[in-house]
């Protein structure tokens, strides 16, 4: 049995297309049923997705009077500071207002500046602008943050400097009394709710009569990066926005994805995982505003040189994050409800995505925090279903200050707190005994001619996922494994083959799978499909996400070349021959009960009868059975003596002289004149002694009883040997995939 790291919940309809919009937009039957499963069956449903538009700019809250006084410090050539965020979404917002801006104006006249991550912290502060603004500059233009700065924008504007907020983060108790560009704006009715922070600063470009066609690949980039939702407005500028990416590349574009070695097909899985983390780690590392002169630069070889920077950067981020991650786990509870782990000395710019994997690998919350001063700062992520920010308002007894939402927050801890924290939220956690597990969320079945090449590319249509309408998942279930290899060259990926469905699996940190089931056995697999392209061959494939075993798992290590002994551990159950010496509490002899429920168990030798197999395997409750079913010696090729055979025997012996035969000195001859092996003969004899037809003693035969009177079956060495035949027979010279139903027929009685 293998658990999946995921609770799987398949969705389902609650209402149906109706058939002029299937008629309308062309519906499929695989379309229709990801759409009905997924809530979308309205005509403005599916407008959202198969045609979206965009909106206005005007009809953004207060657009007029940021449009108005952009203008005036414009044409009075007043000093404009456009103030960003470290991340990809503030980072493309930066360079996209920056561009506009300078474009209407002398050069010299707007700067940019993207707070420290770590040293200065995220939106608005004081002392940088006390520091670079205060006398410096006559506006201030945040892009990507803002809204949660009342204060430190206060304190400017009380300074002479007017200040418009662009953003779309939530808003707080304390909101700037400035002129604020915001998609939700409590006063405002803008059709779409959800734009990224370079979406609203789009807006605000756009307003001006700014815009260029390029400005969309930027938009494309902070959009996709920033996880906001891929429907309406949003689907309309990224489609737009890919376009400009793959027909004119900027050169820090190009460039930076060249370095990654990625120079194929634009989409947003390319922004999603090549662009967005290069970008995200120069802001993790404190040098944000290295990206954005690497999105300025138009020559080719600067751009390059300065992409080589930002991915030496990428490769120092992931370094960073792997080993907090390795000194995170290590200091893991695996039988907690959420995991809260803290040291000094991590860089704190890493520890979201050190909490990420934490919840990836543990399916459950996690807490990671690092010393600063006398503080413990840091990053906390959640699963779906419980809402991590809710949990910290309750039990606000030890902790500073935190804020975020349900599923990522930051979160501050004094260092004189940080155990009666962690105590009280484990304490907390733990007693609602919930035991855990993210959802996956499935939207298809993919079963025997259910999914062809032609109704998948359709989801071309549905392009590009994201957020709130990702790429779908699909669940094969109870499918039968043709082949399984590890790949790679660690071998730490799994490549399958489901002949049924006509599709391979590849799954990238599956490789343990390989311990977990063999050829013929029954898995369910979950993930996305992809077309692969190989040998100009386009076949259908699985991207693995996760994997579940439904029955035990029956592993067949009885060929030498399947025994892979790092499967077996000391503290597993082992079931040995009748007979054989006992190495500890955890051997059984075949013919005993067994633990009723087990991680485990290893039957190492052949048992003497099937019925001594079956009782000992009779209603156990385990996860693996490794068979190996080791033997001294083997009758399956030898056969054992038929009663033809004794008779033969006996006739033999009646020639001898007083019916006595010495088997020191005569057994071999016996054995050729009888046409026997040694081994053969012995079994005979050991038969007819047990019969009492003979009797054995120092070596020597004599005859017993007379021949009449006996018969093969009364002899219990007989039975002995063919019921050890049987076993063989039925544990030894089998298939694996009849082994594996026969010992699945002994469990399941």
């Amino acid at each position: 049995m293998y658990q999946s790291k995921y609770e799987w919940k398949v969705r389902r309809k609650t209402s149906d297309i109706p058939e002029a919009l299937r008629e309308k937009f062309k519906l499929d039957p695989l379309e229709q049923t990801i759409l009905e499963n997924r809530g979308f069956t309205t005509e403005a449903d599916l407008e959202k997705i198969y045609h979206p538009k965009t909106y206005d700019a005007g009809r953004v809250h207060m657009m007029d009077k940021a449009v108005a006084r952009i203008e005036a410090a414009l044409e009075g050539d007043e000093r404009i500071l456009v103030y960003g965020d470290f991340d990809a979404d503030g980072i493309t917002s930066t360079v996209l207002l920056l561009s506009a801006l300078r474009r209407k104006t002398d050069e010299d006249n707007v700067d940019f500046f993207i707070p420290n991550r770590i040293e200065d912290g995220y939106g608005p502060n004081q002392t940088i602008f006390e520091e670079i603004v205060v006398g410096q500059y006559d506006l201030v233009i945040t892009v990507d943050n803002g809204v949660s700065g009342a204060r430190e924008i206060g304190f400017l504007t009380s300074r002479g400097v007017d200040v418009i907020v662009v953003d779309h983060h939530a808003f707080g108790e304390d909101v700037p009394e400035v002129t604020i560009l915001h998609p939700d704006h409590p006063d405002g009715e803008y059709p779409f709710k959800s734009l990224a922070g370079v979406g609203i600063t789009y807006k605000l470009v756009q307003a001006l009569g700014l815009d260029r066609k390029e400005d969309l690949g930027w938009v494309a980039i902070g959009t996709v990066a920033d996880l906001v939702p891929m429907i309406d407005e949003n689907k309309k500028l990224v489609t737009e926005g890919l376009k400009v990416l793959n027909d004119t590349p900027p050169a820090g574009v190009h460039t930076l994805l060249r370095s990654a070695g990625n120079d194929g097909y634009i989409d947003e899985e390319t922004i999603a995982f090549g662009l967005a983390p290069r970008l995200n780690a120069t802001g993790r590392l404190g040098e944000a505003e290295i990206a954005v002169e690497l999105l300025l630069e138009e020559d080719m070889n600067l751009a390059y040189e300065q992409a080589v920077v930002v991915e030496d950067m990428n490769v120092e981020r992931k370094q960073l994050v792997e080993t907090i991650f390795g000194e995170a786990d290590a200091d893991i509870d695996a039988g907690n409800q959420i995991n809260i782990v803290y040291r000094e000395g991590w860089h704190p710019g890493v520890l979201g995505i050190v909490a990420s994997k934490i919840v990836e690998k543990y399916g459950k919350p996690a807490i990671v925090l690092t010393l600063d001063g006398d503080i413990y700062r840091g990053s906390a992520r959640s699963i779906e279903g419980v809402d991590l920010h809710g949990i910290l308002a309750e039990h606000s007894n030890h902790h500073h200050r935190f804020g975020g939402h349900a599923l990522a927050l930051g979160v501050e801890v004094g260092a004189a707190d940080i155990e009666a924290f962690k105590d009280e939220l484990e304490q907390h956690m733990n007693g609602l005994e919930l035991n855990l597990r993210p959802l996956k969320h499935i939207d298809y079945q993919i079963k025997q001619g259910n999914m062809s090449m032609k109704a998948f590319e359709r989801f071309g249509r549905l392009k590009p996922f994201g957020q709130s309408f990702q790429s779908p998942v699909f669940l094969l279930s109870n499918e039968n494994i043709g082949t399984i290899k590890q790949v790679g060259k660690d071998r730490s990926h799994i490549k399958l083959s489901m002949p049924k469905v006509g599709m391979d699996v590849i799954g990238f940190g599956f490789g343990h799978l390989i311990n977990e089931v063999s050829t013929q056995d029954p898995i369910s697999l979950v993930g996305t499909v992809n077309v692969n392209e190989f040998n100009q061959k386009r076949t259908l494939q699985m991207m693995l996400q996760d994997a579940s075993v439904d029955s035990v798992q029956l592993i067949d290590m009885r060929s030498r070349t399947d025994q892979r002994f790092d499967m077996i551990t000391q503290e597993d159950v082992f079931v040995i021959a009748e007979g054989r010496e006992k190495k500890g509490e955890n051997y059984y002899h075949y013919g005993e009960a067994l633990p009723f429920t087990s991680k485990t168990v290893v039957l190492r030798d052949l048992p003497e009868s099937v019925e001594n197999l079956s009782y000992s395997l009779r209603d156990i409750h385990a996860s693996k059975i490794i068979a190996l079913f080791h033997q001294k010696e083997e009758l399956f090729f030898t056969g054992i003596p038929k009663a033809e055979d004794i008779s033969n025997v006996l006739q033999l012996m009646g020639k001898a002289e007083e019916g006595t035969i010495d088997l020191a000195k005569h057994a071999p001859a016996l054995a050729d004149r009888l046409g026997m092996k040694m081994k053969f003969l012995k079994m005979a004899i050991d038969i007819m002694t047990d019969l009492e037809i003979i009797t054995l003693k120092d070596g020597i035969v004599y005859k017993g009883q007379e021949e009449e009177n006996w018969k093969l079956a009364d002899s219990r060495h007989y039975q002995k040997l063919k019921s050890q035949l049987e076993a063989e027979r039925l544990l030894k010279m089998s298939s694996s995939s009849e082994l594996k139903e026969y010992l699945r027929s002994l469990i399941s009685n």
